[in-house]
């Protein structure tokens, strides 16, 4: 079996290894910033203990291998989870992608200057 892996390996090693590399990373960056939630950061310990506790869910006589590979596949659906649940503009500044262009960058013409200040409601009603 591993005689007809070692060539694919070493056809998509290359081109997958650091694009590999890069979303561990990322996955490592988010887990540690603040501005992902708490709850959202517990998928991947919880996936993690579930697979090292002894009990499982499936059974291993489940036929198909659901049974013997059912750690991996919560595993897997932790990490999807984790990585879908995370706010986009975190995701993209941990994996060094450049931020979705800004209206006011592609036409300035279009875009009108203006000021702003806050108001409170009693500032409305004492105007009125």
């Amino acid at each position: 079996m591993l005689r007809f892996l070692w060539p694919i390996l070493m056809m998509f090693g290359p081109q997958l290894g650091p694009r590999i590399v890069k979303f561990v990373r990322a996955l490592y960056r988010l887990h540690r910033d603040s501005r992902v939630n708490l709850l959202i950061k517990l998928l991947i310990p919880l996936a993690l203990v579930y697979a090292v506790f002894p009990v499982d869910l499936v059974r291993d006589r489940i036929p198909y291998g659901l049974g013997r590979y059912d750690d991996l596949i919560i595993l897997g659906l932790a990490v999807w989870l984790f990585w879908n649940l995370c706010p986009r503009a975190v995701v993209r500044e941990h994996m060094g992608d450049p931020p979705p262009p800004r209206p006011e960058d592609e036409d300035p013409d279009s875009v009108v200057d203006g000021q702003a200040r806050p108001t409170d409601e009693s500032d409305d009603q004492r105007g009125s």
